[in-house]
């Protein structure tokens, strides 16, 4: 709701509210209209009030006058209206010279109008207003319900919060990462974000959290689904919300959370048979695994994959990490706290994949093989069972190295290079010579680092290897020097 303002009052009052010459009607909000012939009303305003007066306690001099109306301008009074009439037939001089030298607006009441005539103007006009703001509260809690059974319903509300709201809205994973933003210009400015979701995640379904970045004021909202957080709902707004704002952003939070809800159970079946997908691949039957996946248009089932398997202290939750960093990994929870997972070659980074595992619970085990063929899973996964029993909490072994064979990456190397354009053979190259500092790298190659960054993920999925890690990072430089691009 906005406050009427000092030049929107004598607009609407015309001849009944008028700035004394040499004054101008500021465009101050108005808190409301104090009648008080007090030299001292300081006990009985708020601030932001136009003072209405008679002048009957008017000092009859010029220093007497000048300290009252700095006490007027200390409590933030937003105009003086001088009534005339029953005290003064004209505004004294030395209230106008006062009022010049402190800064502080000087309206004038001309006879015979009643003082009762600008407060009803007043509380007219913030009558409007409220109606106003509660058409458009209506308006937008309206859009965003129509919203919500769109196509796409996630991305049309969010699109819709942000016009209303003049900022952006975003909705975040579990894991804190970005998944949408609107307008999508400013991700840069929700990168704020990771932390404030890790401290809301021991804070419960039931908390919100709120900070202020750069020019704006970030609020963040979990989204639940049966009691369990499975997102959260993100907003910028350059200033903090009103309360009709407030209600809109939860009218958002909720309308999210039903689409989380039905996506999860539309998902459930999918879920369901690349659990048997995974079971399948365990017992060796790759061929039935194969048709099963084809029929039900899953990730395409390659010659060989990687076998992750986890250990931690809720594995629903960590599947949730596996399937966020690859979601074309299947998976199979085999108990509250164990999962494994059939990798595809072309996953993100294996350090990314620790990077979260370790966020999401410091405790957790975990153990991921080389590249291995279909047939080979069961015995694989049976393998990292015995062995996971012996590992420490916190300790994650992403790969056993020495499978590594340097002709394997050599092969893999050469055919990344035959088949990538030149900047992304470059990125990669840059990335390397940099010792993987993002900035120096992209300033390097003179390109925007998110630019480097999908490029740099690109290779990473192509080559099938960790670039992070510094034994793979020592043997591409020298496959490439060797190749006279390094």
């Amino acid at each position: 709701m906005s406050l009427p303002t000092v030049e929107s009052l004598c607009s609407a009052l015309g001849q009944h509210l008028q700035p004394v010459t040499g004054f101008d009607a500021p465009i101050t909000p108005v808190t409301a209209v104090h009648i008080s012939e007090l030299l001292d009303p300081s006990a009985y305003v708020t601030g932001g009030e136009i003072l209405l007066t008679t002048g009957l306690m008017l000092p009859a001099n010029k220093i007497g006058c000048e300290r009252y109306v700095a006490r007027l301008a200390e409590i933030e009074i937003a105009a003086l209206g001088l009534g005339l009439g029953p005290v003064h037939k004209a505004v004294p001089s030395r209230l106008i010279e006062a009022c010049e030298k402190i800064g502080l607006p000087l309206l004038v009441v001309p006879i015979p109008t009643p003082f009762l005539t600008i407060t009803k103007a007043y509380w007219a006009a913030r009558a409007r207003s409220t109606e106003q703001s509660l058409q458009d509260a209506v308006a937008t809690h309206r859009a965003l319900i129509d919203a919500a059974v769109a196509p796409d319903p996630g991305a049309e509300i969010l699109r819709r919060l942000s016009r209303a709201l003049d900022g952006w809205a975003a909705s975040v994973t579990s894991t804190g990462e970005v998944d949408q933003i609107y307008p999508a210009g400013l991700i840069d400015e929700a990168e704020a974000l990771q932390a404030e979701v890790a401290r809301l995640e021991v804070a419960g379904v039931h908390s919100a959290a709120s900070f202020a970045t750069r020019d704006r004021y970030v609020a963040i909202y979990p989204l639940s689904v049966e009691g369990r957080v499975v997102g959260y709902l993100a907003v910028g707004t350059p200033a903090q919300f009103t309360g009709g704002q407030r209600n809109v952003v939860l009218t958002a939070v909720a309308l999210l959370s039903i689409d989380a809800m039905r996506r999860q159970r539309a998902a459930s079946a999918t879920e369901a048979t690349a659990r048997s997908v995974a079971v399948l691949l365990d017992l060796g039957l790759v061929g039935a695994a194969r048709q099963l996946s084809a029929a039900m248009n899953l990730s395409p089932l390659g010659q060989e994959a990687r076998v992750l398997t986890l250990h931690g202290r809720d594995s629903e939750d960590l599947s949730l990490v596996v399937e966020s960093w690859c979601p074309t990994a299947y998976t199979n929870r085999t108990t509250r706290r164990d999962a494994w997972f059939i990798v595809p070659p072309q996953h993100p980074s294996l350090t990314d994949l620790a990077r979260r595992v370790a966020a999401r619970d410091s405790g957790a085990r975990a153990l991921v093989s080389p590249l291995v063929r279909l047939e080979d899973v069961g015995a694989v996964r049976a393998r990292q069972a015995a062995r996971m029993p012996s590992l420490q909490p916190g300790r994650l072994d992403l790969l056993d190295e020495a499978v590594w064979d340097d002709r394997d990456l050599a092969t893999r190397l050469d055919a990344f290079l035959k088949d990538q354009q030149e900047p992304v053979v470059a990125a990669l190259v840059g990335y390397l010579r940099n010792r993987g500092q993002w900035e120096q790298a992209s300033r390097h190659l003179g390109v925007h680092r998110n630019t480097l960054r999908h490029r740099i993920g690109r290779a990473r999925q192509i080559l099938g290897v960790d670039i992070d890690d510094p034994d793979h990072a020592a043997r591409l430089w020298l496959l490439l020097r060797a190749r006279g691009l390094a």
